[in-house]
């Protein structure tokens, strides 16, 4: 009758003899008239734990594929087509694969997902539901008339699938219960990845430049339909977050810190900075690195280097003691939440104190828990991007003779730029005709 034991008994253990449906099983030889149907039960049982053991195989099986980089999903990641040899794996498909390397192109330009949506569309691009029926329209049907338009959530599933750069990731979701055909989830740890299975479309440097650009909110210039040219770039020193730009008819266009607009005072101060200054000192900064390495490339190279130990073994340092410290006190946290506890056992602490306690550790206990992690992650970051001086001078020499600050130049080779807040000479805060230091970080080498 079936392999799911509770559900079985459910039903000829209530929902039959309550209608009055009498059962029959030939070969268990069953049959509710009479009263032989004590085994019952038990066989439901046996039957339920062969669908079990056949679930867990073949989940086993499908596992074993995704490990070695088998393709199991029923639609190839747009952009790829099966292999005509091998239906498990995956061939690139030219066509498709041009629209994939644009949205990530477009992405690193700074181009957001609804203006890159706007632009397939109005370029009369095929979307993905369109492409796969327009590959099986017959052109003796007539022209293949698009029924399906881009949508965001397509563009941000492309950018953010490893399949890409060559990698299969597998096995994200999985069925709740071989009882039932609810699909879940997995952790984000539980998921298979294959690397280097098959051909990718963008190299592993765009795919990360096209995350880093979309993790940022870039605001589009309406009147000339793109974004500005240091959206999502310019940072406030002191409290860390992105600048806005501000245009007014009456004055030219400048950056202030997003925090003092929406907290005042008490949250940052203006740093008040005409963007045409910015865009001055950065281009003057990429010309004086490019001549110094014409000038003299080992020296320049030299330099860098000695730069960028420096900065990373005092950045390292500093994160590697306030990670120890901030272990420490989680060890003491972890201790005196024990302790609260006995003596609330014991009749020492009260409830209503055991309580405030308890509360007031455990909050401290999930920021330490946060904290720790970013230091770890920071650590892991610094140790894993040593010294890549060489790629940021076969970069940064592309550009000699460059004259004008454009947006692809900038992204192509800065990460971030910081504005601090204006200080007179004695370092006291001022107002924003005084001095401020404009940091300029570039890629793979950081500030310089």
């Amino acid at each position: 009758m079936g392999r799911n034991y509770i559900l079985c008994g459910q039903y000829t253990e209530i929902y039959f003899p309550s209608r009055n449906v009498r059962f029959i099983s030939l070969n268990d030889g069953v049959d509710s008239l009479h009263s032989n149907n004590d085994i019952a039960p038990f066989k439901n049982i046996l039957n339920d734990m062969y669908a079990k053991d056949m679930s867990v195989k073949i989940k086993s099986a499908l596992h074993a594929k995704a490990r070695k980089g088998e393709f199991l999903g029923s639609v190839p990641p747009y952009g790829y087509a099966r292999d005509p040899e091998n239906r498990h794996r995956l061939v690139i498909n030219p066509d498709a694969a041009k629209t994939v390397l644009r949205i990530f192109e477009l992405a690193v330009a700074g181009h957001g997902i609804k203006r890159t949506v706007k632009m397939l569309n109005d370029d009369g691009v095929l979307a993905q539901a369109d492409y796969s029926a327009y590959l099986k329209h017959n052109l003796a049907d007539g022209e293949y008339k698009p029924r399906y338009k881009w949508l965001p959530w397509a563009i941000s599933q492309i950018l953010h699938n490893e399949a890409y750069l060559g990698h299969m990731v597998q096995c994200r979701k999985k069925s709740q219960s071989y009882r039932t055909k609810k699909i879940v989830w997995n952790d984000k740890e539980d998921w298979i990845i294959a690397r280097d299975v098959h051909e990718p479309i963008v190299s592993q440097e765009l795919f990360d430049r096209a995350k880093k650009a979309i993790a940022g909110r870039t605001r589009v210039i309406e009147k000339r339909g793109e974004p500005h040219l240091f959206s999502g770039i310019i940072f406030c020193k002191e409290c860390g977050r992105r600048m806005s730009h501000h245009a007014r008819e009456t004055q030219k266009d400048f950056f202030s810190c997003r925090k003092y607009h929406t907290e005042g005072l008490s949250g940052c101060t203006s740093h008040f900075i005409p963007v045409d200054d910015v865009s001055e000192i950065v281009l003057q900064s990429i010309q004086t690195h490019v001549k110094l390495l014409q000038e003299d490339e080992d020296a320049a190279l030299q330099r860098l280097l000695e730069k960028k130990n420096t900065d990373e073994k005092m950045r390292l340092s500093t994160a590697s003691q306030e990670l120890v410290q901030q272990k420490k006190r989680q060890l003491e946290i972890e201790m005196r939440i024990k302790k609260v506890y006995e003596d609330n056992v014991s009749g020492k602490l009260p409830d209503d104190l055991f309580s405030t306690f308890l509360r007031d550790y455990e909050t401290e206990k999930v920021a330490l828990r946060d904290s720790i992690k970013n230091l770890e992650d920071t650590i892991h970051d610094i140790e894993s991007n040593r010294t890549d001086v060489a790629q940021f001078i076969k970069l940064i020499k592309g550009y000699a003779g460059i004259t004008e600050l454009t947006r692809p130049a900038l992204l192509a080779l800065v990460d971030k730029v910081t504005i601090s807040e204006p200080r007179d000479s004695r370092g006291k805060r001022g107002h924003h005709d005084r001095e401020r230091t404009i940091n300029i970080h570039y890629r793979f080498v950081g500030a310089l």
